[in-house]
């Protein structure tokens, strides 16, 4: 395994920008951004399939938009698609079918059943707009959707009082052991002292995920009497505060929950989040409740935590294959089945009032994007033309990129004040799409919405990101550098050399080093044999270095080592270089670009 020669790189004089004297300081509030021309995002928003949708409108001799309706949508939403709209319902269409069919439609909503594949969003010449009764866009293909200009939106907001009741509702079921009671009585029996309960009146609730549901689960949780403590990585002390709830970090939750209820999305980051090491935590007695995503829990550590006792009991909605009795040999059909489970069949979301306003939030949406409008629960990237594309891509992906860098820096926990700085020719440049990609950046890795130009200051605002835009004015030589202050990591710099994201400075470190594939960045003492001792390690375990960057300030002082590798490494791996080589100002983090 050879190592490339370790670099020292610091920026010569003539490499730095040179900055007049004007500076301004934007303090963004999220979710406020420049109004585009007309007041209505027709320019941004025209999709790629426009000029063979309106041909395709054209040779049907008719004017008027078409809605595909395979799933069952309430009569209230139907009645505002239909103005102005021709809505056609096909509840009985195949696979097959629908490849057939979807040619005569500008648009289609779904709920989960129906498939919107790459195949049919490529049979869909003249489909505009994609809409989604839920908040999962799973069964939607997004990269296809984008590459035609198909605009995907999907309704975020109307099932959350459901699903915060359901939550509720399998708390009090849990606590005092409401189902099993049900079922001895219907079978004749009336064993009460089988079924003392728990109260609730002084209890912790631990509340991991505080985004929409989460809060409301809170807000009927004090009602309760209960003390919530809540962890959210993006969530600040100043939101938890004035939601009335303790902000905590991840261990300390579980380790102080009474009753612990989850409200995250399945992203790489919360996958098998809940396992036997955290469940080990939990008080003796601890009563979870998954009312989220199948797939957050360990199964088997539950289902082990269960059959020993330390855990009382649990309530899930989800589970991680469903339905459980398809899969009758796995441990989700055990959960299901298990005595000190009360489970339910997915029923979040299930209220007549949250179908209705599902059903309101999606027609609202997909008329709106069908009138080119700008939509603020579009999910996909907004087409934009390949002119300025090509300008803006670079330094987009520049900023998503430290966004990124800084998020892994952080911890994760990604809350409070966030400085963006660039350096523009021109103070009347459109910073949009710089600051929606330093978002994505920062938040993605942590949530499972698609964050883009449309719905990024939204997002950040929901999770009480602040975002403060200073724009450095630079004659035309400037280099045109973006830096990124995040709470919890070292400063970020970067710019864009050869149409590559270049990292120029981390912390008191200056690099030069480029933001892509799998790498590993830590701090070292700097001494003799430090890097033979992880060159040697990584050898050992058969991984390969493609490169290695190495930046200092004095001599025998702390360096930054920045390692890039062929394959990614286990955990383990991190950790034994951690105890070998690394200096705890700047433990090893993997980062994936």
């Amino acid at each position: 395994m050879a190592f490339v020669a370790p670099a020292v790189a610091r920026l010569s004089p003539a490499t730095r920008s040179s900055f007049t004297s004007t500076t301004r300081v934007a303090r963004t509030p999220c979710g406020v951004t420049r109004p585009l021309h007309g007041g209505r995002a027709a320019g941004l928003l025209m999709t790629a399939s426009s000029a063979t949708s309106t041909a395709a409108a054209a040779a049907t001799g008719s004017d008027v938009m078409r809605i595909l309706l395979p799933e069952k949508l309430s009569d209230s939403g139907i009645a505002m698609l239909s103005e102005g709209c021709e809505v056609v319902k096909d509840y009985d269409l195949t696979p097959e079918r629908l490849l057939e069919v979807i040619g005569d439609y500008d648009a289609i909503i779904v709920r989960s059943a129906t498939q919107v594949t790459r195949e049919v969003l490529e049979a869909g010449t003249r489909l505009k707009v994609v809409g989604r009764a839920g908040v999962g866009v799973d069964n939607v293909c997004l990269p296809a959707a984008t590459e035609r200009g198909v605009l995907v939106v999907n309704a975020p907001t109307g099932n959350c009082v459901a699903a915060a009741e359901h939550s509720i509702a399998l708390l009090c079921a849990l606590a005092r052991n409401v189902a099993a009671a049900d079922a001895t009585l219907k079978a004749g029996g009336w064993n009460r002292g089988a079924f003392v309960g728990a109260s609730l009146v002084g209890k912790t609730l631990g509340v991991l995920g505080f985004g929409r549901i989460g809060r409301e689960v809170a807000r009927r949780a004090k009602g309760l009497g209960m003390t919530v403590v809540a962890h959210d990585p993006y969530l600040s002390a100043e939101s938890a505060s004035t939601a009335g709830v303790t902000l905590a970090s991840l261990d300390n939750t579980v380790a102080c929950a009474d009753f612990l209820t989850l409200h995250m999305p399945l992203v790489d980051s919360t996958r098998n989040l809940l396992d036997a090491r955290l469940l080990g935590l939990a008080k003796p007695g601890m009563r979870l409740i998954n009312a989220a995503r199948g797939g957050i829990v360990v199964e088997e550590a539950l289902l082990a935590a269960l059959e020993s006792g330390a855990i009382a009991g649990a309530a899930l909605d989800c589970f991680s294959q469903e339905p459980p009795f398809k899969f009758p040999d796995s441990v989700s059909a055990a959960l299901a089945a298990h005595p000190r489970v009360l489970a339910t069949p997915h029923l979040g979301a299930s209220t007549k009032e949250a179908q209705e306003d599902v059903a309101i939030e999606i027609a609202t949406a997909v008329k709106a994007a069908l009138n080119g409008e700008m939509v603020p629960t579009m999910v996909n990237a907004p087409v934009i033309s390949p002119e300025v594309l090509s300008v803006m891509r670079p330094r987009a992906l520049l900023a998503e990129r430290l966004g990124k860098l800084a998020h892994n820096l952080s911890g994760g926990n990604v809350s409070g004040d966030v400085k963006v700085t660039y350096s523009l020719t021109n103070d009347q440049e459109d910073t949009r799409l710089l600051r929606s990609a330093v978002i994505k950046g920062l938040m993605q890795p942590g949530l499972d919405v698609p964050i883009n130009l449309v719905n990024a200051d939204g997002v950040a605002r929901e999770r009480g990101l602040q975002v403060t835009e200073v724009v450095r004015i630079v004659d035309s030589t400037g280099d045109g550098a973006v830096s990124v202050e995040v709470k919890g990591a070292p400063t970020l710099e970067g710019r864009v050399i050869n149409n590559s994201p270049i990292l120029t400075r981390l912390g008191e470190f200056e690099p030069d080093l480029r933001l892509e594939g799998t790498m590993l960045c830590y701090a070292h003492k700097d001494q003799p044999g430090q890097i033979g001792k992880v060159g040697t390690y990584l050898g050992e375990q058969n991984i390969n270095v493609s490169y290695m960057a190495v930046a200092r300030g004095a001599v025998g002082s702390v360096a930054l080592v920045m390692i890039g590798l062929d394959t990614k490494p286990a955990p383990a791996v991190i950790s034994h270089i951690d105890s070998l080589v690394a200096d705890q100002s700047m433990p090893p983090v993997l980062l994936e670009f």
